[in-house]
């Protein structure tokens, strides 16, 4: 099985970010999405293990959330899916026809596609927290809970990008 491209994933989302020129935080991901043509829409009749879809409908691309989830884990999904597309991830494993109609019941990942996910997870961590950022709100407070409320993530996703990150912040 090929290895992750976790380096690759992150300089993407930093392309994303330079190439829409956001830098504010928190990141503004419907702008990003705006921007790359995709249409944002909250959807609140998707099931409870659909998080987030980005799909073309009528000649229009959609990227959609689940309306019941917190705002923070829309925001995750909806990057995390934004990043299989970017990094050209081979859509296969999904249910064939998709719609806003018919979502999928469930989404099974065999191991191959392992790496997709996390390629796609460090592609989200890295456009919702850039270590560039990360760095300079680092220096002002290490509180997570305070960097969660500026990054408009959860605890988790902050965590794990102080984690993914731990010898650049503690120059």
């Amino acid at each position: 099985m090929e290895k992750a491209r976790v380096g690759y994933a992150r300089q993407m989302a930093r392309k994303v970010l330079s190439d829409t020129k956001i830098s504010g935080l928190p990141v503004d991901l419907k702008i990003i999405l705006a921007k790359k043509g995709y249409e944002y829409i909250e959807v609140d009749t998707f099931l409870d293990s659909v998080d987030a879809l980005i799909l073309k409908s009528d000649g229009i691309y959609y990227a959609a959330v689940n309306a019941k989830h917190h705002p923070h884990r829309q925001r995750f999904s909806l990057a995390h899916e934004f990043g299989h597309i970017l990094l050209n991830h081979n859509p296969s494993y999904y249910n064939p026809g998709i719609t806003l109609d018919n979502p999928p019941t469930s989404t099974k990942h065999i191991s191959a596609e392992a790496m997709f996910e996390t390629e796609a997870n460090s592609f989200a961590g890295e456009l919702l927290v850039p270590l560039e950022t990360l760095k300079k709100e680092f220096k002002k407070t290490t509180d997570i809970g305070e960097l969660s409320r500026t990054f408009y993530v959860s605890t988790a996703v902050m965590s794990i990008a102080i984690s993914n990150h731990m010898t650049q912040l503690y120059k």
